[in-house]
């Protein structure tokens, strides 16, 4: 970070503390202002802070969805449009020493407030009546449900009517699934911060044995909530809970990712072995299988907007709905294994495909091993372009053509259909320390804002 954008963060803090009780006049945020080293039409920075300006010498950012247990090593926020929730603590090894949930105006940086968040497991990544709403006590200790109000910081603990092992938040309401005691099956439950289970609970028929523990996760993202105990996927509706579709015994599968069309990724598994990959599909809303493929190549994209007509990701190819035959095929979407490559490492390389987004009719990959990106047109499997890349990056935004990367060294504009940079920002504007490259930042679009959040810095980007 530059000693001017430290100077103004510090400036920022300094006006909030003075003037806490202050109103004034509600007023559109100024424009952002030019980085220095940035190029093309870059995005102008708001603010930033570093963990020292929010009252935490020596701290890092962290994800409050990840919570503050043990470190998750993953930067970020939660933001309403109005106000951003950041968590902050020291590390020690893998334990978060003065957890503190912070307050800070999207509009100027301002600290609103710091709460302490000692022990949380993890947080809902959408406000609910104005609050944050966090858990604590998934490993025998007492299942608590913290809320926290986004204007004043004021927390409010009760305790949970059940163990809680996952939960999220979404459209107001707060899901959660409970601890599956030996011989119970798996339930999911909506309700409020203060009655988990008020509007319903429900509950499915799992493959895993009472005799095994399965880590599970919950989600509720682009339309469907999504149950996955590493052994079955339930799709359920997000209003009723009602089953929706499921892959479990004798076709079990793990790791059902929603893209942003509501069309779920399903990895199928060997039921006795949830490691062993036995293929993959995409499943519509109505449970309507629409592609599938029985190659343990994976796409897994983070990004995941395909446009509709375009043919679906699967493997090695591309597949047109109802149709069990590839419109087209590509044996470079996986990487190649070396001779001495084996064991897990071979597992791994041979069954992880290069996708990283899907963005429209268009997939981004990248090959770690060779230090390449590039592109392909989904609709003819045909090369878009190709180039030498050595950083890591994801698609944190898409606007038109253009897809913002960001990664712990990278934070540019690229255009999807021919590879070429519109915009770039050296990430070491924010800070110079190198420290995200053992963490990772996080891009979210709120609006027309970016918050762009790294282990040392939170900074908000808009345009100039």
């Amino acid at each position: 970070m530059t000693r001017g954008f430290r100077i103004s963060a510090v400036a920022v803090l300094v006006s909030a503390l003075v003037c806490a009780s202050c109103t004034t006049e509600q007023q559109q945020p100024p424009a952002g202002t030019p980085v220095d080293g940035a190029t093309g039409s870059a995005p102008g920075l708001g603010w930033t802070l570093t963990p020292s300006d929010v009252g935490i010498d020596g701290g890092q950012f962290r994800d409050p969805a990840q919570g503050s247990e043990t470190d998750s090593t993953e930067s970020g926020s939660i933001s309403d449009g109005s106000t951003v929730v950041t968590l902050v603590g020291r590390l020690d090894g893998r334990d978060i020493a003065d957890a503190t949930l912070v307050g800070l105006d999207i509009a100027d940086g301002a600290v609103r407030w710091r709460t302490p968040a000692e022990d949380i497991v993890g947080c809902g990544e959408e406000f609910v009546d104005g609050r944050i709403v966090c858990y604590r006590g998934n490993a025998g200790t007492r299942p608590q449900i913290l809320t926290v109000d986004a204007e004043s910081g004021e927390p409010t603990t009760r305790d949970a009517a059940f163990p809680i092992t996952n939960l999220t938040t979404s459209d107001g309401h707060v899901y959660t699934s409970r601890a599956v005691n030996q011989g119970d099956r798996p339930t999911v439950s909506r309700g409020t911060a203060d009655d988990l289970d008020a509007d319903w609970s429900v509950q499915f028929d799992s493959a895993t044995s009472s005799s095994m523990y399965f880590a599970s996760t919950l989600h509720t993202a682009h339309g469907i909530g999504l149950y996955d105990d590493d052994q079955g996927v339930f799709a359920f509706d997000l209003d009723t809970g009602e089953n929706l579709w499921s892959r479990t015994t004798p076709n079990c599968a793990r790791s059902g990712t929603a893209a942003r069309d509501g069309t779920v990724r399903v990895v199928r598994t060997d039921c006795s072995d949830p490691n062993a990959v036995t293929g993959s599909e995409i499943v519509d809303t109505d449970g309507t299988v629409l592609a599938a493929t029985d190659s343990v190549t994976l796409q897994q994209p983070t990004f995941d907007a395909p446009s509709e007509g375009t043919p679906l990701l699967l493997g090695t190819g591309g597949y047109r709905p109802s149709n069990p035959d590839p419109v087209w095929t590509d044996d470079g979407l996986v990487r190649t294994v070396a001779p001495d490559v084996a064991g897990p490492a071979a597992t791994f390389l041979a069954t992880n495909g290069l996708a990283y987004a899907v963005t429209d009719s268009v997939a981004l990959l990248r090959n770690n091993d060779t230090a390449t990106e590039s592109a392909i047109n989904l609709d003819t499997g045909t090369t878009l372009w190709s180039r030498e890349s050595g950083r890591f990056a994801e698609v944190g935004a898409l606007d038109g053509d253009v897809a913002t990367l960001f990664g712990p060294e990278v934070l540019r504009g690229i255009d999807v259909r021919t590879g070429s940079t519109v915009w770039d920002i050296p990430v070491a504007t924010f800070d110079d320390e190198g420290i995200d490259r053992q963490s990772w930042p996080m891009f979210d679009r709120v609006d027309t804002d970016s918050i762009y959040s790294r282990a040392l810095s939170i900074s908000v980007l808009r345009a100039t």
